[in-house]
Formats: C-alpha cells, sequence, structure tokens
C-alpha cells in the first residue's frame, strides 16, 4: 500500500493538471460576471522590475501568467487586465527598455511544458503583444538589454541563447555547436561594451566579447556542475561581476577569468542563491536572494548579513532614488518592503493575491463569517477567517504544523463553536482564534478531501479520502472503514443527507449510496454516468451532482438523475445553491474552461458567464444566505461576484 503522503502528492498533482488544462467549447456566452478579490492577499512573486522614469511604480510577475503594478513604491498593487492572457506562464523576467520607459518586456516558460513566450507592452503595461523569436518555441528563463545599446536584446532558452540587433524584430541563435551552452539561466551584458555578454546555464558559465562569434567557459574556481541563477556586473567597472548559483554566491574581479565563494556571514543552507540585486545608488551594497531569506553585503562581498528569514526569495528591487525602500518578493509570502534600509520588513501584498484556495465554508452560526483554507503556500497558508463586511482575513494554525497548507476540507459545527478541518495527514478540531487545533481520533496518517456529520448531534463524521469512505466515532475516536468496492478510485466526497438517511459517496467511478449507514453500497443510480463525481449537495426537494462530464439533477432522493441541459459534458469542480423560495438559484463552474455558470430556477435552464482568459480557475462555490456568491481560485484567493443572475 502506498504510504498516505504519497497518496495525497499524487492527489494534488492530478488535481492541478487537471485545473490547469485548457480546452475549447462551443458554448454560447450570455452574460459577463464582475468580481472582486477578497484575498487572503500574497502568495509566489517570481519577479520584480521599476519604472526607469517614474522610480515610485513597480511590477511584479507571478507565476500563473499575470502582472500586478504598484504606483506607491509596493504598499498597495493592482492586477493589470487582461495582461498577457496566458495564465500557463511563469513570468520569471520583466525588463524596461532603458531609451523607452514605456517599452516593457516579459519572458515567460510554461509551467507544465517545454514551451515559452516573449511579450512586449510601448504602454507601461496596459497592453501586450506575443513576440516572435524565430523558429523556436522554447522556455525563456533569462532575458538582458544591452544598457548602452538597448536596440541589442538577449533571450536564455532551452536550445542556448538568442539574440536581437533590432529590439526583437528578428533573432539569431548566437550559441550554435556549444551543447553546453544549452538551458540557459541568466544573461548580464558589460554596461559599457555591448558585445560581451556573460551567461549562466543550468552548468556553468560562459562568456563572450564578440555577441557569439567565440565563446569561452568562465568557471575557474565554482563548483561543479553549478546552475548560474543570477549574474550582476558593476556598473563603472566591467571587470567585477557577482553570480548568484544553486552552490552559493561567487565573485570575480577579472572578467569571469576566476571566481571566489563568497562565505563570511552566508551559512552553507543559504548557498542556493536565486537573485542578486545591486543598490543602484552604492555598487558595494549587493542584495542576494536565497532560499533561507534575504543578505545584503555593504562592502562589495566581503562580510553579509542576514536581513529576513523563512521565505524563500526569488527577486529583490531597491528604488533607485530612495534606497531605504527595498522590496523583496517571495514564495508564498507575496512582497516584503521595508522603508529603513533592511533594518525591518512587513508583508505589503494589499491588492496582490496569488493563493490556491482550497476549502470555503460559512460559520453557521454566525452571519458574514467565512472559513478558508490556502493551500501549498506552506508556512503561509493554512486556516483563515473572514469576519464582517470589511472583508478582513486572520489567519489561525496553532497546533497543525505541516498539516497547515493540505486543508481540502472544512466543516464547522452547526452546534458548537468547533471546525473541523480534513487535511492530508488526518483530521483536526479546534475554535478559530480560542483553542488551538488538535488532530482527532486515529486518522493521524489519512488524508481527508471532505467531512459530513453522520448525524444531527454530530457524534460521528463521515470522510472522504483517497483510500475510501471512513466512519470517524467523535465522541470514542475509533475510525471504521465504509468498504464500498475494491475498484471504485478515490473517494472525493462525501454527503450524508439527512431527510433521506442516505449516504453518498462522490468517487472516480461514480456516485454510490447507502441506506444504512455505510454498511451495504447501491451501485450507481440511473442516469449518472460512471465518472468521478466531485460534488453533491441538496436544496428543498432536489439534490445536485457535479461530475466529470456535467451536472446532473434527482427529484427522487437519489434513486434516479437527469443531465442539466446547457452545461453538459464539462468537468465540475464547483457548485452551490441557494434554497430560499421554490425558483432557488444554483451556480457551478467546470475545471477546463474556468467559466461560471447561473441558473435562476433550480437548475432547469442555465447561462454561461465568460470570465475571460484572464479570470482564475474556480475551485469552490458558496453562496451565502444574504446572495453573496463567493469564489475560491486556484490561484487568486477568493472572489466575490456580484450579480451572476437577476
Amino acid at each position: 500500500m502506498k504510504e498516505p503522503k504519497t497518496i495525497w502528492r499524487e492527489y494534488c498533482r492530478k488535481a492541478l493538471l487537471c485545473w490547469l488544462t485548457l480546452l475549447l467549447a462551443d458554448l454560447p456566452l450570455t452574460g459577463n460576471a464582475d468580481s472582486r478579490v477578497l484575498g487572503p492577499f500574497g502568495g509566489d512573486v517570481r519577479s520584480l522590475a521599476v519604472h526607469p522614469d517614474k522610480p515610485d511604480t513597480f511590477y511584479l510577475g507571478t507565476s500563473d501568467g499575470q502582472i500586478y503594478v504598484s504606483r506607491n513604491t509596493g504598499l498597495g498593487w493592482s492586477r493589470i487586465n487582461p495582461g498577457l492572457g496566458r495564465r500557463d506562464l511563469v513570468v520569471d523576467n520583466l525588463a524596461f527598455d532603458p531609451s523607452d520607459p514605456a517599452t516593457l518586456y516579459a519572458a515567460t516558460w510554461e509551467l507544465k511544458a517545454d514551451g515559452g513566450q516573449l511579450f512586449r507592452s510601448r504602454n507601461g503595461g496596459l497592453g501586450w503583444e506575443p513576440m516572435a523569436v524565430g523558429r523556436y518555441d522554447s522556455t525563456i528563463r533569462a532575458m538582458a538589454i544591452a544598457p548602452s545599446d538597448p536596440s541589442i536584446i538577449a533571450i536564455g532558452i532551452s536550445e542556448g541563447v538568442l539574440l536581437s540587433r533590432d529590439r526583437g524584430k528578428t533573432w539569431d541563435r548566437i550559441t550554435r555547436g556549444y551543447r553546453s551552452l544549452y538551458n540557459v539561466d541568466s544573461l548580464a551584458f558589460d554596461e559599457q561594451n555591448p558585445p560581451t555578454l556573460y551567461v549562466g546555464t543550468f552548468h556553468l558559465a560562459w562568456k563572450t566579447a564578440n555577441l557569439g562569434r567565440k565563446w569561452i567557459p568562465i568557471h575557474k574556481g565554482m563548483a561543479d556542475d553549478s546552475d548560474l541563477f543570477s549574474m550582476v556586473v558593476e556598473p563603472g567597472k566591467p571587470d567585477t561581476i557577482y553570480a548568484g548559483a544553486c552552490s552559493g554566491i561567487y565573485k570575480s574581479d577579472n572578467g569571469g577569468e576566476k571566481w571566489s565563494r563568497l562565505k563570511n556571514g552566508l551559512p552553507k543552507e543559504a548557498r542556493r542563491t536565486r537573485a542578486l540585486h545591486m543598490d543602484p545608488s552604492d555598487p558595494a551594497t549587493l542584495y542576494a536572494g536565497t532560499t533561507k531569506g534575504l543578505f545584503v553585503t555593504r562592502d562589495a562581498g566581503r562580510s553579509w548579513k542576514q536581513l529576513t528569514s523563512g521565505v524563500v526569495v526569488n527577486a529583490v528591487v531597491v528604488h533607485p532614488n530612495q534606497p531605504s525602500v527595498i522590496l523583496v518578493g517571495s514564495d508564498d509570502a507575496g512582497i516584503l518592503r521595508s522603508d529603513d534600509g533592511g533594518a525591518s520588513f512587513s508583508p505589503s501584498n494589499r491588492g496582490f493575491v496569488h493563493r490556491q484556495i482550497g476549502a470555503l465554508e460559512p460559520d453557521p452560526r454566525r452571519s458574514h463569517v467565512y472559513y478558508a483554507s490556502v493551500v501549498l503556500d506552506r508556512d503561509h497558508g493554512g486556516f483563515f477567517t473572514l469576519k464582517g463586511r470589511s472583508w478582513k482575513w486572520s489567519s489561525f494554525n496553532d497546533g497543525l504544523d505541516g498539516s497547515a497548507d493540505s486543508i481540502r476540507a472544512i466543516r464547522p459545527s452547526r452546534l458548537s463553536s468547533k471546525v473541523y478541518l480534513g487535511t492530508g495527514t488526518g483530521l483536526f478540531v479546534g475554535v478559530p482564534d480560542e483553542a488551538p487545533w488538535q488532530p482527532v481520533g486515529e486518522t493521524s496518517k489519512l488524508p481527508v478531501l471532505d467531512l459530513s456529520f453522520s448525524n444531527r448531534k454530530e457524534t460521528g463524521l463521515f470522510l472522504a479520502t483517497p483510500q475510501g469512505v471512513f466512519h470517524l466515532d467523535l465522541e470514542t475516536g475509533t475510525l471504521e472503514k465504509k468498504e464500498i468496492s475494491a475498484d471504485i478510485g478515490g473517494v472525493q466526497t462525501v454527503l450524508n443527507d439527512l431527510p433521506t438517511a442516505t449516504l453518498f459517496a462522490g468517487t472516480d467511478s461514480g456516485l454510490f449510496r447507502s441506506r444504512d449507514g455505510g454498511e451495504t453500497w447501491l451501485l450507481p443510480p440511473p442516469g449518472l454516468p460512471a465518472v468521478r463525481v466531485n460534488v453533491v449537495g441538496r436544496s428543498g426537494p432536489r439534490l445536485f451532482c457535479g461530475t466529470g462530464k456535467g451536472v446532473f439533477v434527482s427529484n427522487e432522493n437519489g434513486d434516479e438523475w437527469v443531465g442539466a441541459d446547457g452545461i453538459q459534458p464539462l468537468d465540475i469542480a464547483a457548485l452551490s445553491v441557494d434554497s430560499r423560495g421554490p425558483n432557488f438559484r444554483v451556480f457551478a463552474s467546470d475545471s477546463l474552461l474556468g467559466h461560471l455558470y447561473a441558473s435562476p430556477d433550480g437548475g432547469d435552464s442555465w447561462h454561461t458567464f465568460d470570465r475571460g482568459s484572464s479570470g482564475p480557475r474556480i475551485t469552490t462555490l458558496h453562496l451565502s444566505t444574504s446572495g453573496e456568491l463567493l469564489a475560491g481560485t486556484l490561484s487568486e484567493g477568493i472572489h466575490l461576484i456580484h450579480n451572476p443572475v437577476e
């Protein structure tokens, strides 16, 4: 049997692949759904750039193809819409044309493939156009513009270095014949001599003094097989070069002929250096972004001091006119900002969100209180509470330790203040902001994907897991597996329907029902295909089922089902219903196109709302009793969607 952690990783991988797949469908689009991003703010930042003529204006790139702008030195952010229009891209490089500050380039690589794309904006990021780079459709992980001749642009691709001498109109691969110059990760031009270009690859460094007619390996003094993530040439001293690598930080004072690894104040644990940035007002001050935080040297590398810890740093930028203002782009924690020269840093993510929502539920005892989980963000994710109409978030992970970023199910009690969490390492219970989370019963090694109380007294829970359905007695802590079949695959969702005393289990192979608490199971009912079932819910007399082939409705307590017209055969990832009145509303979203579907008449007819290529995929939906539709997304936190149905 596979280890629980392995099962959980496989589940997360399959879910991500499913959510990130883009397909085409011939569906009528009958409206638009306006939305407001609520947070929780923060997430992954891959690149940073500062406007050359407007030093208070900063740009950041994310790992889902989005670009944000701040016009107040990083205090607040807004997403550029529609932006690049490709959520499958990682924006690792943003660079301005130094002679034309309105021109901004974005070099990207595909998250799930080997391709990439170069984009250009001629109006400060408001609009973008893809740029052809000849016959190459490769990963682009590096970009550099020659400071003394901006018509010369270099990009690093899987097959080496492409060079343009005419601002991107035409390109040549200048590394033909050099297999060791494949997989380029960093580029840097000599500021005074544009034909001199330094190249860092997955395997050490190279140099050309004549734009590629001849290449020289320059790695004497470097650890063998070092991946060079970043290279910086000191302005005014072109023979002084710094390189950030997987093996540490290196410095050369002779144009790369020989390198020395810098150590004083740099611990071994921080040697993997993703980003180097030189203070534009003081070349002796260099910032190093590592997997163990941010470090600085103020004496040209002789000694180092750690400024932040607990974050993986991907990008650093210093305000050109105010060197006390420093922005750090990190994994998970988003933007960290300092206005005192690095003496202290604080999160500065207002308006910026790049978060994956794993679960979203209302507090049944308090209006306008919601619980949500941010997954895959390590120490910066976990459990969050949204309170009141001010839309303020607070996190509460006490007791969760390594389980915080794997919460896939939240079930608040209707009888007490307790909240139950299904995580990748079992079930937890706590009272947010009051009582720390505690593991429950015998579930410590069981990945839990969904929860449902087994009775009105809440003395037990049914658990949906990749290993099947389990019942947990909350009074004794006893865990019992409710065997369905040997070949149904994982169980994605579970609903104990109290009005009909029926237990529903949505599996990889269809919907199964039990009338005796899981002791025996009925085969999938007529009308439902034998495909993955992602969500099951009830509203009034109707049951709804979101499957890999659309939404299905039952008026027969789940014994017979009918497909909902206008929404087949898409893979439905989220479903929410409004039980008020006879003509209640139903909302659904698919995992492929990312559209929102709304029914004003209880599922009889549907409208399709195009959220565009810039809209994030929806992972969960909740319609509150006051009529607000909240959507948890794959990469942009929680959205409040306004009036999708009149």
